[in-house]
């Protein structure tokens, strides 16, 4: 079995063997060689402690610069998440503000509609003998009349407003529409005619009641059923009637300016 070197025997083993002072200076040169090493070790380790803290101060910097970074990301997700939040609202806003211009649109179009259909009228110009299509005080459109004054038919006369309102239209005068109401609790009906009547007959096309005797229509088909109806009348022609019926609406008045002397005198 081989034997453990053993580093103290072996010293003494040599010291007992050599002479002093080499042993001396031996132990010298060891004592000098490790100082040397030890200064050396020193110097290495003072540049690598003076290196090591600049890498400390980079670190630090670079630490602060990683956590202003993260500040940064953190502040810009935010600000991306508030930008999203309010492009949905913008997007919100643009769409009402479109459908609040298309409705004010539509509103602005019906309110102008409206007023057209207040501020047009019917003035029936005695002097002149024509009958004018007015918006305000300003004639847009004039046509001829045959009865100045309107003339009376089917027996009876009455006496005509200064002013009236249409209360409804028909394309075709119809024959008359059925009747109901209650007698004594009871309901009694009376059908409406079928095929041509009297009113069919009598007043034509492009009919226009109003509320009074006054009936504004085309050319009768019938001119002995046309006196025998009870009803004033203008003598419009067709074209006339026909222009009439389409500018007029449901609720146009119709206002009947007097004659002057200097226009009864002209007759």
């Amino acid at each position: 079995m081989k034997k453990e070197f053993d580093i103290d025997e072996t010293v003494q083993r040599i010291s007992r063997k050599s002479h002093p002072v080499l042993i001396f200076a031996l132990g010298s040169f060891i004592l000098v060689l490790m100082n040397s090493g030890r200064s050396f070790l020193r110097e290495r380790a003072w540049a690598r402690r003076a290196e090591l803290s600049a890498l400390k101060d980079r670190l630090d910097t670079s630490n602060e610069a990683l956590s202003d970074a993260a500040s940064f990301r953190d502040m810009k997700v935010r600000d991306l998440a508030r930008l999203k939040v309010e492009l949905s609202k913008l997007t919100t806003a643009r769409r009402a503000l479109y459908e609040g211009g298309l409705q004010l649109q539509e509103e602005r179009r019906l309110l102008e509609k409206q007023w057209e259909i207040v501020s047009t009228y019917l003035l029936v110009d005695q002097d002149a003998k024509r009958i004018n299509l007015m918006r305000a005080d300003q004639a847009l459109e004039s046509y001829p009349i045959a009865y100045l004054p309107p003339e009376s038919f089917g027996g009876e006369s009455r006496p005509l407003p200064k002013e009236t309102v249409i209360v409804s239209k028909e394309r075709f005068a119809h024959p008359e529409r059925g009747k109901s109401e209650q007698v004594n609790g009871q309901l009694v009906w009376e059908p409406p005619q079928v095929g041509t009547s009297a009113r069919a007959n009598a007043l034509g096309e492009f009919v226009m009641f109003t509320r009074g005797p006054l009936i504004l229509h085309g050319p009768q088909k019938k001119e002995d059923e046309h006196k025998a109806f009870a009803h004033d009348c203008l003598g419009l022609s067709g074209p006339v009637a026909r222009r009439l019926y389409q500018s007029a609406t449901i609720g146009t008045r119709i206002v009947i300016k007097p004659p002057t002397l200097s226009g009864l005198l002209k007759r």
